[in-house]
């Protein structure tokens, strides 16, 4: 009787690549080696020529190229080595087998966002549906991101950012990945801004009457603050 020492395992394989299913059956005299997919026996080159699919000495299917299409799927099912000859038949494990997708496009791509230092910041992208479900990370001007403890965390598609720092300001990039490939959303830009602070702030000062003075003041911030002057009591001298 026949008997099966090597059973087919089920594979997840990329869309053009190649691909085994391994069996390999034992008995006297040798089994010959068929394979069903689905329950339909699978034709092999060294039956029909026009088959795609290779029946290899040691009883393994061999795919040389995986086909896969939105309409067409004829490589992905469940499949089954059966192992005959004149005393019986044996058949292996049902094995999968699966092709990798990952779509084009993503379902949300992230936006735009403006903060002030120090303020938390979010960005959101849902990535391209794909099995397996794509991983998400994040690059920032074109150099992946990292996770900083208590600071920027990545959750799935979502980046956060506990409070921003003025470097942190840059173009964004959702990407998503699995074995299929990878694809990177559009570019979000995150604006932080500075609210004006003193670099120089104005000193009291002891002057004679009708004698000149300058009070000086130096602020910094982005946008660039506009400056005024007031006078705490009364209105500010103009034309002098």
């Amino acid at each position: 009787m026949p008997r099966i020492v090597e059973q087919p395992p089920d594979l997840l394989v990329s869309r053009g690549e190649p691909a085994t299913l391994p069996c390999r059956a034992e008995g006297r005299p040798r089994p010959n080696i068929e394979w069903y997919k689905n329950g339909a026996r699978v034709a092999t080159a060294r039956e029909d020529p026009r088959a795609h699919r290779l029946l290899l000495p040691s009883g393994a299917l061999f795919f040389p190229k995986i086909v896969h299409g939105r309409r067409a799927r004829p490589d992905e099912g469940i499949y089954t080595c059966v192992a005959r000859n004149y005393l019986g038949v044996a058949a292996s494990r049902n094995a999968s087998l699966e092709v990798a997708v990952l779509r084009d496009d993503f379902r949300q791509s992230p936006g735009n966002v403006v903060v002030a230092v120090g303020e938390p910041a979010v960005m959101e992208c849902v990535p391209p549906r794909g099995h397996p479900e794509p991983l998400v990370t994040w690059k920032k001007d074109s150099a992946r991101l990292k996770e900083e403890e208590g600071r920027i965390t990545i959750r799935g598609g979502k980046l956060m950012m506990s409070h921003t720092l003025k470097s942190d300001a840059g173009m964004y990039v959702c990407v998503a990945s699995n074995m299929a490939g990878e694809r990177e959303s559009g570019a979000a830009e995150l604006v932080v801004l500075e609210r004006p602070s003193f670099l120089r702030r104005p000193v009291n000062q002891v002057v004679l009457a009708d004698a000149p003075v300058n009070f000086l003041c130096e602020v910094e911030g982005d946008p660039p603050p506009h400056l005024h002057w007031r006078k705490e009591d009364g209105e500010l001298p103009t034309g002098r």
